[in-house]
């Protein structure tokens, strides 16, 4: 999920029309679940490559048609000329699209997750966008004053024009992929996201814009991500791997609600430990966040349910120059001391994950990894996160997503997708 490459070419001008109005002060919000009804599921139309010879759409077109039949798509273009080609393409390709609409709002990226339209709920009875700031996930060097950043900020605040909904403004730094809500005012987070964004908030001061944005009562502080999440510019792995432009933890990757009271949490055994370092890292930081699972309560004061879910088997991939991830890399400054070798393929580590998943009316699209030539362990994990799934999500047909297009820029399936709730009648 993963730092714009830089569009000099868009232009501005779905970003410079009349403002979405600001919602009203007396108005209190509250943030649905993401296995609440939905009206829509928000989709942004690929810009680039995350590898040369692997691309995107592909997996767009398949969400899109894994969703037919089961909820309202919308999807961003960059102007009409775009959403002409896009339709074309639907055509050719036969993806079905009458439950398509296509947009003409520029956009640097994909990852609608993260700099997308935060639908909630007000006690009017109504709906609003929150719009957070938008900080391109931490990443050093991050300019708010550069045409991709300014389109980037712009995107949320469009979709609430098109929708005609009122924007609630914060200044608060923060992206869709590490907040997780049951639904009943409960949100669960990583702290190490949430505080390298803001740097100089306390934690009750990120929690107390919560509560006015959200509606939050009660929060559960996971306090880090996965290893393969870790922020790039952080530098290489062991081993001398890297991640893939990743976000540096979101709580998307390892941490999900099923229900108001369920959390689905990612598991790697002390077998699987054993057997490399990333591993046995990745398992400690599960199991803290296992803990802190433990010592919180709902806003109710319950105690949560942890059901585990395997993290699937590790996969790696190369980057070299040519590829749209590389290209940014090179590019960055890395904290680690360690010098980036320009010019030179890398070896990085994809990011995989089977609670990346989307859910929404009747579905679940949940990725899966295993292709001809790969180990058996990938096709029995697939197999067996599929199971839980079904277990956790009873009545939802469960979809396997090849994403691993998306999972080589650093997010996946949930990374791209953002959920509209569907409007309380009147």
């Amino acid at each position: 999920m993963r730092i714009a490459v830089a569009l000099l070419g868009l232009w501005l001008a779905a970003c410079t029309k009349a403002p979405a109005p600001q919602a009203e002060a007396r108005e209190t919000y509250s943030f649905p679940a993401e296995f609440e009804p939905h009206a829509s599921i928000w989709l942004a139309w690929p810009r680039y490559e995350n590898k040369a010879g692997k691309p995107t759409e592909p997996v767009l077109m398949g969400i899109i048609r894994a969703l037919h039949g089961h909820v309202s798509v919308d999807v961003l273009a960059q102007d009409e000329a775009e959403a002409r080609a896009i339709r074309d393409r639907f055509a050719r390709e036969a993806v079905p699209s009458d439950h398509v609409k296509i947009h003409a709002v520029p956009h640097a990226d994909i990852w609608l997750r993260d700099m997308g339209p935060i639908f909630v709920k007000t006690s009017g009875g109504g709906r609003a966008v929150v719009d957070y700031a938008f900080n391109s996930w931490g990443y050093p060097g991050f300019d708010r004053s550069s045409k991709a950043a300014r389109i980037e900020d712009a995107v949320d605040r469009s979709v609430a024009r098109l929708r005609g909904l009122p924007v609630v403004p914060s200044s608060l730094s923060s992206e869709g992929g590490d907040r997780e809500s049951n639904g009943a005012g409960t949100l669960m987070l990583t702290e190490r996201v949430e505080r390298q964004r803001n740097p100089g908030l306390s934690r009750e001061q990120i929690e107390a814009e919560f509560r006015r944005t959200l509606g939050a009562r009660s929060f559960v502080w996971l306090p880090q991500g996965i290893v393969e999440d870790d922020a790039t510019w952080e530098g290489p792995l062991p081993g001398g791997i890297y991640t893939p432009l990743t976000p540096g933890g979101h709580v998307d990757e390892f941490a999900r609600f099923a229900d108001a009271r369920t959390i689905l949490l990612g598991e790697v055994t002390e077998e699987e430990a054993r057997e490399d370092t990333i591993r046995a890292m990745t398992r400690e930081r599960l199991e803290r966040a296992r803990a802190a699972m433990e010592a919180s309560v709902d806003q109710d004061g319950r105690p949560f349910r942890i059901v585990r879910v395997p993290m699937p088997e590790p996969l790696y991939d190369t980057m070299g120059p040519g590829d749209g991830v590389y290209e940014t890399m090179k590019g960055m400054r890395y904290t680690s001391g360690v010098p980036f070798p320009k010019g030179e393929p890398v070896r990085i580590i994809v990011s995989t994950s089977y609670l990346n998943f989307l859910v929404t009316n009747g579905v679940v699209l949940v990725q899966v990894y295993f292709k001809e030539g790969r180990s058996p362990r990938v096709k029995e994990k697939d197999e067996a996160a599929q199971r839980i799934l079904a277990e956790a999500f009873p009545g939802r047909k469960i979809v396997p997503i090849d994403a691993e297009a998306v999972n080589l820029g650093g997010g996946g399936v949930h990374c791209i997708t953002q959920q509209e709730p569907a409007a309380d009648p009147r």
